[in-house]
């Protein structure tokens, strides 16, 4: 399907109850947990319980085809080996380290000084620099391909609804963004970059023009206030008016988030490893929504906590690990910050009793941005009938979550549609 003609959808972003106060620290909790997978991929273990840890230091590292290490935020010792709350809504065997917060750092962390290609991809590798926009796919995979890319395209849309933490960096630390680029540009072969960001940010964007007249090559991309304009594809065709099957590289584009590409900036810069970033936590059930910088293993709880509290502790809530729209829901707030969790949603529960059957409504046919029937392909999936969900475009789905969000019946379609997808890609 031509992109021109993807359906997008303006939502209520409720995103300026947590912009109303600078990003908050947090870098000092009394225990980090590094979670022992990445992109469902089982991490192979480089500590053992005692031993001693340096922040920064690998602790343990994925070792398929997308290899890539993690690392201890903090310095202290490991004490145990356990199971906690993931952003993907399981328990994850995580390692426990107990902060000694003396913050020694590894001694071979150190910054790049001779800036080639080959330099910046093997830093960004071993910094564990992965894409925080929610993929969590490794950065330094995107610059691998030998055909230098055409253009860097930073994804500032933050599309989904309430999540703000680009947006804050945007006005906090638009230096530090902008010399990433630069970096990842170097890396890339890129002779120019943009930044593509919503037209209504109007506070960052004023930031950006004022910062990117010292940088060459580098400009601003406004795009409409819609969802999902965040969707790779979805920007791609916005930015550079190209259509792609599988990657943004065969037309010539990398795609790169925010904070990916600040966190370049400090691996090149500094060599940190990826073990801090920047985490929305808001919603209505949370009394003083905000963003905290944070150290990648935190508990939510400890935010929630430096938050105010809860609205109401005698009123049923509920997280949303991730944006509304493409997240997961978590029951408890021991919920622990992985290397790409961006957010975190506290909802109070609506005492609506959910209408299992379908209305017939045919809203969920009419925001798909793909011209799916979600609510056909579900029938069809609870029927087994593999050949028809071929004839539906199941595959298309591009799990944005809209058929769930406007269905009045509350129908979980999304999650039907993503299965129903899994399975036409199997054949």
């Amino acid at each position: 399907m031509p992109l021109k003609r993807i359906k997008a959808l303006h939502l209520n972003g409720h995103k300026e109850i947590s912009t109303a106060s600078p990003i908050k620290e947090y870098l000092n909790p009394e225990y980090v947990y590094i979670p022992l997978i990445t992109q469902s991929t089982v991490c192979d273990k480089l500590v053992n319980v005692g031993d001693y840890v340096y922040k920064g230091q690998k602790v343990c590292v994925r070792n398929d085809r997308f290899q890539h290490a993690l690392h201890s935020p903090v310095s202290g010792k490991v004490t145990a080996f356990k199971k906690m709350w993931h952003a993907s809504g399981k328990m994850v065997e995580m390692i426990e380290i107990q902060n000694d917060f003396e913050e020694k750092l590894d001694p071979s962390i150190k910054g790049l000084t001779n800036l080639t290609k080959q330099t910046i991809i093997e830093t960004v590798k071993n910094a564990g620099v992965v894409g925080l926009g929610g993929s969590g796919f490794p950065t330094y995979i995107k610059y691998l391909p030998e055909t230098p890319a055409e253009i860097v395209i930073i994804n500032a849309a933050e599309c989904e609804p309430y999540i703000t933490a680009d947006y804050m960096l945007i006005k906090e630390e638009a230096d530090k963004l902008l010399r990433g680029i630069t970096y990842i540009m170097t890396a890339t072969g890129a002779p120019k970059a943009t930044i593509a960001i919503k037209k209504n940010k109007y506070e960052a964007i004023d930031v950006l023009k004022e910062a990117i007249q010292e940088y060459e090559g580098i400009t601003i991309s406004l795009v409409k206030d819609v969802y999902p304009a965040g969707w790779e594809k979805f920007l791609v065709h916005k930015v550079v008016g190209k259509d792609y099957d599988r990657l943004p590289s065969e037309v010539g584009a990398v795609v790169n988030n925010v904070q990916t590409a600040i966190a370049v900036c400090e691996a090149v810069e500094e060599g940190k490893p990826l073990i801090e970033k920047v985490v929305t936590l808001t919603g209505d059930g949370i009394k003083e929504p905000q963003n905290f910088r944070v150290k990648i293993g935190t508990k939510i709880s400890d935010l929630v906590d430096l938050a105010g509290g809860y609205i109401d502790e005698e009123k049923p809530t509920y997280l949303i690990a991730g944006g509304p729209m493409t997240g997961k829901s978590i029951v408890f707030d021991d919920l622990v910050i992985n290397n790409c969790l961006g957010s975190v949603i506290v909802k109070i529960k609506d005492e609506r009793e959910n209408n299992p059957e379908c209305l017939g409504c045919g809203k969920c046919a009419e925001v798909c941005p793909v011209y799916l029937i979600p609510i056909e392909i579900k029938r069809t999936l609870d029927n087994k009938d593999t050949v028809y969900l071929k004839a539906l475009s199941a595959e298309q789905c591009i799990e944005c979550g809209l058929c769930s969000y406007i269905c009045p019946s509350r129908i979980e379609l999304t999650d039907a549609t993503s299965k129903a997808k899994a399975l036409v890609l199997k054949g």
